[in-house]
């Protein structure tokens, strides 16, 4: 199964109490690019990446993934899409008592996505490129700020996903790190991989570097671009 069509029909979402941080959205996401989501701060982006992902299940409307609808999924029934997407949120999300190689190596052996001598080699490959090999049996608490960045985002990749989330990806990693990172992610989606990517970032240099696709998320609402300074009709 390959993730091909990713669409929201009149989808609304709020937190318990709250009002509505996504507003009737009718929106077909553009694939097969890399789309850079901006909005002004607390306008919802996060919350936006955590509904694609199928962290967050919105209270009205559909979001369809290969025209199939993701609310009225079981769990049982999502998991073959959820092994086709990758997440990261910022620092969030390590096994405390779990080693930096061992947070990597969890979502091949969970869901048994490769052998184990690939799995092992997989990670090991990403350990020795980011020059963390004296780190990489420390546990996340043990280890500098970076490397725990790293690891998540890493992490949502290793299991080479058609659609990778991230939030902030290049915050806290240093320049070095991010360079290696953005090759990392240009040579996987070479290779087949990574196929549609939705970033939230306030990064340019990092940004501009993958010739994103724009999004606007405004309002509630959700735009392909800004031409002349207009918005356009969301799903062209």
């Amino acid at each position: 199964m390959k993730i091909e069509k990713l669409k929201f029909e009149n989808l609304c979402f709020s937190f318990e109490g709250g009002s509505p941080i996504l507003r009737n959205i009718d929106f077909d996401f553009p694939t097969y690019e890399v789309c850079w989501i901006q909005s002004d701060e607390g306008e919802g982006k996060s919350t936006l990446l955590q509904v694609m992902a199928g962290l967050q299940i919105p209270q009205i409307g559909d979001y369809l993934i290969n025209d199939a609808n993701v609310r009225e999924m079981s769990f049982e029934e999502f998991l073959p899409y959820r092994l086709k997407i990758g997440y990261s949120f910022d620092y969030g999300g390590l096994i405390s008592n779990r080693s930096l190689r061992d947070n990597l190596l969890l979502p091949l052996q969970y869901h048994k996505l490769v052998p184990e001598i690939e799995a092992q080699k997989r990670v090991q490959d990403l350990i020795t490129r980011f020059d963390f090999v004296k780190f990489a049996d420390e546990r996340p608490a043990h280890v500098p700020g970076r490397l725990r960045k790293l690891t998540c985002l890493l992490r949502a990749l290793v299991h080479y996903p058609d659609l990778l989330l991230m939030d902030d990806p290049s915050v806290g990693l240093g320049a070095e790190t991010s360079e290696n990172f953005l090759s990392l992610l240009k040579e996987l989606r070479q290779e087949g991989y990574l196929n549609h990517m939705m970033v939230v970032s306030y990064d340019d240099k990092f940004m501009q570097q993958l010739s994103p696709v724009i999004l606007h998320l405004d309002e509630g609402q959700l735009y392909r671009s800004v031409l002349d300074g207009k918005k356009s009709v969301a799903n062209l």
